[in-house]
């Protein structure tokens, strides 16, 4: 093979993966906001639900834990519903726990603020 035809090769193969690459990186999901606890205690878990379903999906923070007047952003993965409303559910340090059954719409918010009773939604 001449060496312009490896070259070219070469080039196409590389642009190939480049392709694959590109097309494997997942989007960002509109649903993604931040969570700022201003509750006052720190969050050991943090389920997310779609609005009005008592199953609980895993708890998004993992093995982390979320301080008191800090934020993270929750990530939705791509096997999650396709809805916007979301309830919400806060297992304390303290072995306490909140639940929070506004049916947030995350779609249109960039933010919820999470209070010890209450949540607010922060508008795009």
């Amino acid at each position: 093979m001449s060496l312009k035809r490896t070259i070219l090769a070469l080039f196409v193969l590389l642009a190939l993966g480049v392709g694959v690459v590109k097309s494997q990186t997942p989007r960002p999901d509109n649903r993604n906001f931040w969570a700022l606890n201003n509750t006052g205690k720190e969050i050991a878990q943090f389920y997310v639900s779609p609005h009005g379903n008592s199953n609980w999906l895993n708890n998004v923070l993992g093995r982390g834990t979320l301080p008191a007047e800090m934020g993270t952003v929750i990530y939705f993965p791509s096997n999650v519903s396709t809805g916007c409303s979301f309830d919400f559910r806060l297992v304390y340090a303290d072995g306490s726990s909140q639940m929070y059954m506004q049916g947030r719409d995350v779609c249109s918010i960039y933010a919820v603020q999470f209070d010890a009773a209450d949540s607010f939604g922060l508008v795009k």
